[in-house]
């Protein structure tokens, strides 16, 4: 596929570019936090005490004859919502868990959805039902009709962020995709502080997400700006759809062009050529080597995506003020996402991916060996727990990038041969 040929010829990453980017990618990224770690706050345990028959106080919070849990009212949560404590307490965590498999489902729906009717089809689609779906769990009645509801936003959100991403980078030249790759994952660092900055203020958990979620309404607006992807457009043969869009990005980018911008190879076939192949998942798995890129890379993103989701999840449990805590976490990301542009191109992908996993895994195992009874143990923990942070969240950037880059084109692309014609 020679698309990256037009691109350079209408503009790498001009002005339309610019514009489709930081709307796409204001929705997909900075908007994803307040979902994807909703019960960092909205599954806050607060201070706690029951009282048992005859309504006497019980000094063991857990009593098994405690008839009524009375919560410190500075917060609400789901867990003062439905009495999530003590032998219900693992019902929080399965709320998440459950948030997360939807994730994985959201994911494969929204894919594939993507892949046969369009990029900007599916992502509208699924932000919408983002809203819808993440709307209707702040008004839950019951635990049971809140998972439900936390399951069906995952989906979702995750088929905004997969699809987002791609509708956000696809029209961007390879010069600029690493660092257009990058300032998303800010985006999503920046929507961590925010989002803690807003739990602060709004300590009731119905409101919190309600307000975190009615922005989406918002941008659905922006469906009537963002134009399909030219280049999915061109592999489903809509050709002339495509050359549209690219003399559009053209003339806002200010670029001259001519017509027949584009043509696909496919169309002046020889009468005895083959047809092309079709490529599919399974085909990841055949070759040993494309076979052992991909078990390494899908067991290097299991492992940034635990340790990532685990110490933001868990920054707000730290000692001290749980909302600075969570602000901090985002905010080291910052630093994490300047010094893989430094070193991303300078290194190579492989030594920053290493050293940056080095760096979160050393910072969390000595998390485990600090002793609560030393002096500023607290301390210590929450800064451990931010510089493996700043770690993993270097190594994730990497990820995304250098993943991409070790697949080749025709496993990640749909089968299609693409030439510009520059005239």
């Amino acid at each position: 596929m020679d698309f990256d040929r037009i691109l350079k010829n209408i503009g790498e990453f001009g002005r339309q570019q610019k514009q489709q980017f930081v709307v796409v990618s204001t929705i997909c990224s900075f908007w994803g936090p307040p979902h994807m770690l909703c019960l960092a706050f909205a599954g806050i345990t607060p201070d706690f005490h029951c009282r048992g028959q005859g309504n006497i106080a019980d000094d063991d919070v857990c009593a098994r004859d405690c008839q009524r849990y009375f919560y410190n009212k500075e917060i609400t949560s789901i867990a003062t919502e439905w009495d999530l404590v003590c032998s219900e307490s693992y019902k929080v965590g399965l709320a998440q868990s459950m948030y997360m498999l939807g994730v994985l489902c959201g994911s494969y729906v929204f894919s594939f959805i993507s892949d046969t009717y369009g990029r900007r089809k599916a992502f509208y689609l699924s932000t919408c039902f983002l809203t819808l779906f993440a709307l209707s769990s702040a008004l839950a009645t019951s635990y049971q009709m809140f998972v439900a509801l936390r399951f069906f936003t995952a989906m979702c959100n995750g088929g905004v962020g997969l699809t987002g991403f791609i509708l956000a980078t696809e029209t961007i030249g390879p010069k600029y995709r690493a660092l257009a790759g990058t300032l998303v994952q800010v985006q999503f660092a920046l929507g961590i502080v925010v989002y803690g900055i807003l739990a602060y203020f709004v300590r009731d958990w119905r409101y919190l997400i309600g307000l975190s979620t009615a922005p989406g309404l918002v941008f659905l607006m922006s469906y009537w700006i963002v134009p399909e992807s030219p280049r999915w457009l061109i592999t489903k043969g809509r050709t002339q759809e495509a050359e549209d869009i690219l003399h559009y990005i053209a003339i806002k980018n200010g670029a001259k062009t001519k017509l027949g911008l584009v043509h696909v190879e496919d169309h002046n076939k020889k009468p005895n050529q083959p047809p092309a192949k079709i490529y599919g998942f399974l085909d990841l798995f055949k070759s040993s080597e494309i076979r052992k890129r991909m078990l390494i890379m899908i067991y290097t993103w299991f492992t940034c995506s635990m340790v990532y989701y685990g110490l933001t999840m868990n920054a707000s449990q730290l000692g001290g003020n749980r909302y600075l805590n969570f602000m901090l976490s985002g905010i080291v990301e910052l630093p994490a996402y300047f010094v893989c542009m430094l070193f991303i191109d300078r290194s190579g992908r492989r030594k920053t991916l290493f050293w940056s996993m080095i760096l979160g895994g050393s910072a969390c195992l000595l998390l485990l060996v600090i002793p609560d009874s030393l002096d500023y143990s607290s301390s210590f923990k929450t800064m451990f727990a931010l510089i493996g942070k700043m770690g993993i969240s270097l190594a994730f950037n990497v990820i995304y990038i250098y993943a991409a880059e070790l697949i080749p084109t025709v496993l990640r692309i749909p089968k299609q041969s693409v030439t510009g014609n520059f005239g």
